[in-house]
């Protein structure tokens, strides 16, 4: 029987290079936080058993999002130039009351009562869509606190900072050499009294934790994350932005709505010229680090005293791991 493939050869196509798609949050800064962590849940994919910290920090990004789409009238046109709830603030019981109504309500199958503000009910839009993709609460006291600082950050930013928002969850892309580099800012903010030109703005984002006894380490790579942000900013629209701002939402924590901004909860981060070099020099080198983790599949721990305790604590590795309590690990209650 003859061969009718006999003499015919193919030759291989060379190997197709895929570029990577690096976000600056979801894997620059979570693997310098702690490279561990992000080989388990961003490239292993294992799932959390808890994830606080995950909620916390989204239902406050994506109801302040819904707030500014209130202010401009993107999801009702008849809310345009109107505050949520007119920066009217429920009492903490009231907010507590609401839940526990509902609550009841779900466990005998009745219908709940109406979310009783604005506020409260993108709120339980944005925590639907969360607790969907098993992103939980766990302890009902982080919903009504949640809710209080929304409702603060609503009433005491809200007149002035509303009106000034150009864009929310602004994207910004960069095609590097052997990878794609991409971030999300929070606002992009006009500057008052200007022209609505890309060199007047500002960009903020939003952060879900206190400024107040922040690990060095941490405020290190927020500063680093507003820094690659303004040099995508730069390659976006051919200049730097006016300013680089960070609000730390937790600063507004408490049993009433601060009368003025806490003077914690913002920080102006400086963008020279050789700072913005170095930290995209440092995102290469840290996208570098994280194509050798997965080649060699070793994720080191961060060390002790260079991530957050309560990173830690919340952590599913902390069991077997030494960076906990300092460099002593967890104690175990069974030996």
């Amino acid at each position: 029987m003859s061969n009718p493939f006999k003499g015919i050869s193919v030759s291989l196509s060379n190997k197709t290079v895929v570029k990577r798609r690096y976000s600056v949050t979801q894997d620059v800064v979570a693997y310098r936080r702690c490279a561990r962590q992000y080989g388990a849940f961003n490239v292993h994919k294992y799932a959390p058993a808890e994830q606080t910290q995950a909620y916390f920090g989204t239902v406050l990004h994506q109801v302040l999002d819904r707030c500014h789409a209130h202010f401009h009238g993107i999801i009702d046109p008849s809310t345009k130039g109107l505050l949520p709830d007119n920066g009217n603030i429920l009492s903490y019981e009231d907010i507590r009351d609401y839940f526990g109504e509902t609550k009841s309500a779900r466990k005998t199958g009745e219908i709940g009562p109406l979310p009783p503000s604005d506020i409260i009910r993108y709120f339980i839009q944005v925590e639907n869509g969360l607790n969907s993709q098993g992103i939980l609460a766990i302890r009902s006291e982080l919903r009504v606190k949640a809710v209080n600082i929304l409702q603060y950050f609503n009433a005491l930013e809200g007149p002035i900072l509303y009106p000034r928002v150009r864009d929310t969850e602004h994207r910004l892309q960069a095609d590097r050499t052997d990878h794609i580099l991409h971030g999300v800012v929070d606002l992009l903010v006009d500057s008052p009294d200007e022209n609505p030109d890309p060199a007047n703005c500002e960009m903020w984002d939003y952060k879900g934790s206190s400024r107040v006894g922040l690990n060095p380490k941490d405020l290190e790579t927020y500063e680093f994350q507003m820094r690659v942000y303004a040099y995508l900013y730069k390659r976006k629209h051919g200049v730097l932005p006016r300013k680089a701002v960070l609000y730390f939402l937790n600063e507004l924590d408490g049993p009433t709505c601060p009368p003025n901004r806490p003077v914690n909860a913002l920080v102006e981060v400086s963008m020279e010229a050789k700072e913005i070099e170095e930290a995209i020099e440092e995102f290469t080198k840290t996208v570098d680090n994280i194509e050798e983790s997965r080649r060699t599949n070793t994720w080191e721990a961060a060390a002790p005293g260079e991530i957050d305790e309560q990173d830690c604590k919340n952590c599913d590795l902390r069991w077997n791991c030494k960076t906990p309590n300092n460099g002593k690990g967890v104690k175990l209650i069974y030996p």
